[in-house]
């Protein structure tokens, strides 16, 4: 059986200081899930300017996400 892809998608709505707001599954953008944007910029490798407007994808964590993948990535 192959595994269970735990994988959500994510967009970040905007970033403010050290702050990235997200659309989530379970978050609109009446009620963001706030998110350090340095923990998407290092996981995607884009810089912090680069995150607003941006689709990634996120595992789930039993405190919020991790392992950032920004969707249809020009460098690959």
């Amino acid at each position: 059986m192959p595994p269970i892809d735990d994988r959500v998608p994510v967009r970040v709505l905007l970033t403010f200081g050290d702050q990235a707001e997200l659309v989530t599954p379970d978050h609109d953008y009446n009620n963001p899930l706030r998110v350090p944007a340095s923990d998407i910029a290092r996981d995607a490798g884009l810089p912090l300017n680069e995150l607003p407007g941006r689709e990634f994808t996120a595992e789930r964590t039993g405190s919020g996400f991790r392992s950032f993948r920004l969707v249809d990535d020009p460098r690959l």
